[in-house]
């Protein structure tokens, strides 16, 4: 919902993301709200998902590819 905990969780186990926000919020209610402290500890225990492919290191190597100019 805020830091993309259900749609880790969805891409995780391979369900719909839509899936286990509508059960975040259906056991609200009925569980004291502990849902939201799980949440919130997920936010931080989580890894962060990264993109190889969009580091630093290869935007800077992709530039000086395009800087090169044959003629």
């Amino acid at each position: 919902m805020l830091a993309g905990v259900c749609g880790g969780l969805g891409a995780y186990f391979g369900v719909d993301s839509t899936w286990i926000r509508l059960a975040f919020i259906f056991l609200l209610p009925f569980t004291y709200f502990l849902p939201v402290l799980v949440y919130v500890i997920l936010v931080f225990s989580l890894p962060e998902k990264r993109n190889i492919q969009e580091t630093d290191f290869n935007k800077r190597k992709r530039g000086t590819k395009a800087a090169k100019k044959y003629y």
